[in-house]
Order: structure tokens, then sequence, then C-alpha cells
């Protein structure tokens, strides 16, 4: 460490790792012995990289040290107080050269220690070791010898490279205090996210002017009624308040700014009659701040004393401001986009379980009138078997159009959205140069948004709307909002239209077309569920076989159509004799089943006769004379009279049989 009095921003920097090592390579390149001293002449650790035959660094014990102090650090000291370097030959013979230097105003000197300017000094050397007693120097190679002139070139070099050094870091030293009060007030301004522009650029000035010390700084934002840039902030410590400047669009400097350069130096003041202050200012500086690509604002400072390590100061407070300005925007566009993404599902969830087609459309224009506060609208969809558009919904004054609209593709704007399958979103339709046509009547504003309804590329229909309640047009964002909508509410009208089509699939794959009961698949189906359930929970269930007396005479002697109808009739007494968890089939031809849950063999029978009866007095035929219908019922009960479908089934055949042998319109248990 340095001794004595030196200043503590030089101890700083002499005890970092690159001061010793830029100081070992200079000594190391120079051929001299390097050493610092204080100003009180304590001495600072001398570099090893080149070894003197200075008595004083290699025998400090010896008389040579006192003789040092007495010959050499008045030599080394002297130099301060003339501030210039010394080359001077000591009492050893040894060639020197003693350098001042300054620090952030604190001083010391570096002795450079060479070797014998001559032969002669060499010998002369000699002898005085020799005299001393101490050991002489021991030659492995050849004596090397430093003259005057090489002292003081090897002080000259130190001097320029010293000088880089201490510019250098005086002016990282200086920057790194402003970076770091730099942070702390981004820190502290850039805290709140939410501020206005406004109220950053006026917070950006105040922290530069303070920061900096800067006499004139103002903040120019976009001037959209007269175009270019003015003032919308500025401070001027010595001509209070500033006046208004501008800066026209097309000037130069915005042009500069614009294409992203960081500063532009103006060699013309800003020429304003009203700006008085600017009166003998000079070049100015012009500062970008820019939000994305576009220059939002300009930061105007006079030319005072500006450095490198102010601008770059200003450039990354004109950063900052951009980016707090960009977060906020970006905040509030992501806000809207998550409050537009969460009206639009919770439409979507409104619409999704509406089941009746008719109600999902009249829904669907609501909810988007509602959505985009429209008066008026038209929900119209392509009729597959004319290509063209119906109207299936509409609202407002429109209303009074009894009749389903018919349009075809390419003609009126719906048709022409049909077609094209592109949005229209117009302002003004009599101005509009794709439509320029009159308002009509019953049409409050001359504003509309036409979207297509799509499931991919396929166009299913047209959604209309017009009339702001407000009585404003409508614009990009309520596009926007009716398209995410649009594109939504045409996925549930096509899911809507598939579930139908898949309920009413599935309903002919398991009912008996004619009667509407369940077909004999499906009742084999539920009759092994129901044997299933039943040996699960240990429970009974009965079932009802029925064959119709007297059908084969209605279909010989009536005719098939009236044979059908019958079936039809009977059908409806089974269903209305049964109870609402008994499940009816027609198993083919006159034969009908009954799966009767958790039911016995004793109200079995009693279900069985409410059937009989009420197929003998309610199927009465206009021609009875010819034939009388009736119905014979035969009943198994679970697990009395079998434990399998097939049993069950075999059995209740058995009982029907029975029935008929005995005399027709009868009920026989199995037994």
């Amino acid at each position: 460490m340095l001794k004595g009095n030196t200043g503590e921003q030089l101890q700083e920097l002499l005890r970092t790792e690159m001061w010793w090592d830029h100081f070992a390579a200079l000594s190391e390149s120079l051929g001299f012995s390097l050493s610092i001293y204080s100003p009180s002449g304590m001495t600072f650790f001398p570099s090893s990289s080149a070894v003197s035959p200075c008595p004083g660094f290699w025998s400090p014990t010896s008389d040579f040290v006192s003789k040092c102090e007495t010959h050499c650090r008045p030599l080394i000291l002297n130099t301060l107080s003339t501030g210039k370097p010394d080359i001077f030959t000591c009492y050893a013979k040894i060639v020197h050269f003693a350098l001042p230097i300054e620090y952030l105003g604190e001083q010391a000197v570096i002795m450079g220690s060479g070797s014998f300017s001559s032969y002669k000094d060499f010998r002369t050397y000699m002898d005085i070791m020799q005299g001393a007693g101490l050991d002489t120097i021991s030659l492995n190679a050849p004596l090397s010898f430093s003259s005057r002139e090489q002292a003081s070139k090897a002080c000259d070099i130190l001097s320029k490279s010293i000088y880089d050094i201490f510019t250098n870091r005086q002016e990282a030293v200086k920057l790194r205090k402003k970076i770091e009060s730099l942070k702390k007030t981004i820190g502290m301004w850039g805290a709140d996210g939410e501020k206005l522009p406004e109220s950053l650029y006026r917070a950006m000035i105040s922290n530069l002017s303070s920061l900096l010390e800067l006499e004139n700084i103002a903040v120019l934002v976009p001037d959209r009624r007269h175009g270019g840039y003015t003032s919308l902030y500025a401070l001027s410590k010595s001509n209070g308040t500033p006046e208004v400047v501008s800066i026209a669009e097309r000037d130069s400097v915005v042009q500069e700014l614009s294409k992203g350069k960081e500063y532009v130096l103006s060699a013309e003041p800003v020429q304003d009659p009203n700006a008085d202050f600017l009166n003998g200012m000079g070049a100015l500086y012009f500062f970008p701040v820019m939000v994305g690509k576009k220059l939002e604002a300009v930061v105007r400072i006079d030319d005072r004393g500006i450095t490198e390590g102010d601008r770059q100061i200003i450039t990354a407070f004109c950063r900052q401001t951009a980016l707090l300005i960009e977060n906020r925007r970006l905040h509030q566009d992501l806000y809207e986009k998550f409050y537009q993404f969460a009206t639009i599902s919770a439409l979507t969830r409104s619409i999704t379980p509406i089941q009746d087609y008719e109600t999902l459309l009249r829904t669907i224009l609501d909810l988007s009138a509602d959505l985009l506060k429209a008066e008026q609208g038209s929900l119209m969809l392509i009729d597959h078997e004319t290509d063209g558009l119906l109207l299936e919904a509409k609202k407002g004054i429109v209303d009074g159009v009894t009749e389903k609209l018919r349009i075809n593709r390419g003609e009126g704007i719906a048709g022409r959205v049909a077609e094209m399958g592109e949005p229209l979103l117009v302002e003004n339709l009599e101005q509009d140069p794709r439509i320029r046509q009159s308002n009509r009547e019953h049409y409050k504003t001359r504003s509309f948004v036409s979207v297509p309804l799509k499931i991919d590329d396929r166009i299913i229909g047209v959604l209309n709307l017009s009339d702001k309640t407000t009585g404003e047009v409508f614009n990009k964002k309520d596009l926007f909002l009716i398209q995410s909508f649009a594109t939504h509410a045409a996925i549930v009208m096509e899911r809507n239209v598939i579930l139908n089509k898949t309920e009413e699939l599935k309903k002919l794959t398991i009912t008996d077309s004619l009667t509407g009961l369940l077909n004999r698949r499906y009742l084999f189906e539920r009759l092994k569920d129901e044997l299933a359930r039943s040996a699960r929970h240990g429970r009974n269930f009965s079932l009802l076989m029925l064959d119709i007396d007297g059908f084969k005479c209605c279909n010989d002697t009536l005719g098939h159509p009236i044979g059908d109808k019958t079936l039809k009739i009977i059908a409806d007494v089974l269903m209305d004799a049964v109870r609402s968890i008994d499940i009816v089939a027609r198993c083919g031809g006159d034969e009908f089943m009954v799966i009767l849950p958790e039911t016995g063999e004793v109200l079995a029978v009693e279900i069985a006769e409410r059937v009989r009866e009420k197929v003998e007095k309610k199927v009465a035929l206009s021609e009875a004379r010819l034939c009388t219908i009736t119905a014979s019922v035969g009943i198994v009960s679970y697990p009395k009279h079998g434990e399998s479908v097939e049993k069950l089934l075999e059995n209740v055949d058995k009982a029907l049989y029975r029935a008929k042998d005995k005399g027709k319109n009868r009920i026989e248990v199995f037994s």
C-alpha cells in the first residue's frame, strides 16, 4: 500500500489489478524499475518486472538506504514543486528519472531506476560496493547500460501513458458518479409506470436539469393542429420562464432524429421571435424520444459544456422515458384486449347452451347489437338451395319486415359481403366510394358495419348492424369486437346445427320410424343395462310382452294403412298406460315389450292389466264389426323367472304364447 499522506482517490486507483498489470508492463517494456513516492517522501513498493542494480532496492538494511534518503529523495520531491520531470544519476552512478503525477487533485512521483550510463560508471559502482563490504553483481549475461537520453525517452513515454490512464479514469469516475445518480433518479422516477406521458416529460427535464446543471432544456411534442413539434415543458435557470418554441416537421433535425440518430447538433439556433431566451445561445442539441419507431418527442438542450458522458445520460433518460410510455401503452392495450376477450368469452358462454336454433339466432343478434350499442341489425344466413341470403333474425325498425327477405350473393351490401367474405365498415355510406347511395329513411345515421359469419373459409351468413345509440360512427375498434364475436357465434351456430342433426340421427337409430317407440335393438341394450343394475343392487324388475289380437285381420281386411294407424294408436295407449320410468318398445310386427324397473310380479300384473284394458277400450276401429283389437300379455320377473337376458326373453315369450293359447285378451305370468 501507499504510505504517508497520498490521497484516497490515488490510493484506490493504485490498488487496482488494472494498474498493477499496466505498471508491470511499462516497467518491462521501458527497462526501468518503477516506484511511486507520496508527497511526504514515503515509497510505494516498486515493480519487480525489471531489476535495477540500485542498492536501495535489493539491500534496504544497508547504509545505502540513508544515502538514498539524502541524495535521491530531495531530487524526487523537487519535481513536485517544479511540476516537471527530472533526469539524474545517483551517488551509485545509476541513471534515474522522476515524473510528477496528479490525479483528481492528488499528487505523487513516479521514479524510474535504470542501469549505468557507461562501463566507467559500472567500475565506480563496483569499487563502492567492495569498499562497503557488500556483494558485487554477478554477471551471467552481457551488461546493459542506460543513458540519460534513454531515461528521458522512457520518462516521456511513461508520462503520456499515465496521462491517458488518469484522464480516462477521471472521466470514468465522474461519469460513474453521474450514472449512480442517474440510476437512483430513474429508479425513483420510473417507479410509477402509470404516469401520463406529460408527467414523465416534466419529470425528465426536471431531473436532467438538476443532474447535469443545465441552463436551458425543453421537451417538444407533436403539434397536431399546426404540424411539427412544439415545446410542452421547458426550464431556463437564467431567463425565467421560457417561451414556447417549435420545430417544423420538415426540419432536418426532425428528419434526422426520425431516422434513428442518437442526437443532432444544430449549428443554427431555432428561430422564433417570441423565444427571447434563445438569443445568443448558439448551437443546440436535440435528442429523440423514440416510442417504437415513431418520434414521440424531442428534447432540446443548449450546447453549454455538454460532455460525451452528459450525452449518454441524456440519451438514457430519453430511452427510459420512451420505455415508460411504451410500457404504459402496452399495459393499456393489454388491459383493453383482456377486457374485450373477457367480454367475448362471456357472450360466447351465454349462447353456447342454447339448443333452439331460432332462439340462438335472435340471441346472437341481440348480443351483437348490445356489444356495439346498435339500435338496428339483421342476421342473414346462406340458403343452401338458392345459395342466396335469407333473413333469419332482425332488430329495430326493420322489424316491420313481415316476410323473410332474400338477397342474392353479390347483391346489395350484405350480398357483397357474402360474396367477398370480407367485412365492411362504413362511416358515411353516401360518401364512401365503395357504396355511394342515399341513406334510407328508417336509418338514423349513415354509418354501419357488416361482417361475414365464417367457418374457416366457408361463409354461412352475414351480420349487419347500424345506428349507434350515441349517434357516433362505427370505428375499427367496433369492427374488431364484432368480428371476434361473429367468429365465435358462427362456431356455436355450426355446433348447434350439428348437435341437432346428431340428435335426430341418434333418435332414428334407436326408435321405430312408425310408432316413435324404441326399436328392438335398443330395447335389448336397455334390457341388459337394467339386468346389470338390478343384479348389482339386488333389486327386482319385470318384463311385459304384448301381442295385438286381431291385427292380422285388420291388415288383411282393412289394408296396411289402417294397420299402421292401429299400431300408432296402440303405441300411444301403451305410453299413456305405463309409468314415466317404464321403457316401451316395438319388437316388430304387432309385438311390443315394456321394461318395468324396480317392479315385482304383483305390481307387474297390475300394470299389465291396465295396459290390456286400455287397448281393449281405446283401440276401437270404425270397422269393429269386422276386426276386434285386443292385447295378450306375457309377464316375467327378475330374478324369479330368469337371471339372464336370454332366459327372461325365452320365458316371457312362453308366457305370451300361453295367453294367446288360452283365448287371447288376457294376461299370463310365466310359471
